[in-house]
């Protein structure tokens, strides 16, 4: 059986199902994302607000027991928001699990090119490089040609919301509409 880690970039992947209009459900989409395969580990990087430090803390609480390893760091002014990166993190992160855990396959649940780097080497070096986002929204093409293989988050919501027979009307996507990703936006 495949043995596979997991990493999400909660602030991404949060904002890309928000600005959709779809609902995030972090213990399905694990599910998902395993199925059929072992789950080694699964890690998520939390952004914290600098004006609210423990504003997450029910939303890092859930996240822990549903099974993730979570990181998280408080982020700084940035406007009238907050900017908290994690893309040194996480790389960081996947160098030590391809070298001391050694899965099949890394599954990033980002789509920010600013991986391409850590993608690449991690596939020099034998393991497969999952990339799992939204096409054209947070998902930069680049990324998904040069992951091992994609995951089309629209696809696993139409399939799980198709089986709830709850699937409601996509939202209108428009090409200015990126104001929901202060956190983390891809590049």
């Amino acid at each position: 059986m495949e043995r596979i880690v997991i990493f999400s970039d909660h602030a991404n992947l949060a904002a890309a199902f928000e600005q959709l209009g779809y609902p995030l459900d972090q213990a399905d989409l694990i599910d998902y994302l395993a199925e059929g395969r072992f789950l080694v580990e699964a890690h998520t990087f939390v952004p914290i607000d600098p004006r609210d430090p423990s504003g997450r803390d029910a939303l890092i609480e859930n996240l822990w027991k549903i099974g993730y390893l979570v990181h998280s760091k408080i982020g700084t002014m940035a406007g009238d928001g907050y900017r908290c990166n994690f893309d040194v993190e996480i790389t960081l992160e996947m160098m030590r699990t391809a070298e001391i855990v050694k899965p099949d396959i890394i599954v990033l649940l980002s789509g920010d090119k600013d991986f391409i780097p850590a993608i690449l080497e991690l596939r020099r070096r034998g393991i497969r490089v999952e990339i799992a986002a939204f096409p054209g929204h947070n998902a930069a093409r680049d990324v998904m040609l040069k992951g091992s293989g994609f995951i089309d988050l629209d696809r696993y919501r139409q399939q799980r919301w198709e089986a709830l027979e709850t699937l409601p009307e996509l939202p209108v996507r428009t090409s200015t509409d990126n104001t929901a990703a202060l956190e983390s936006t891809p590049t």
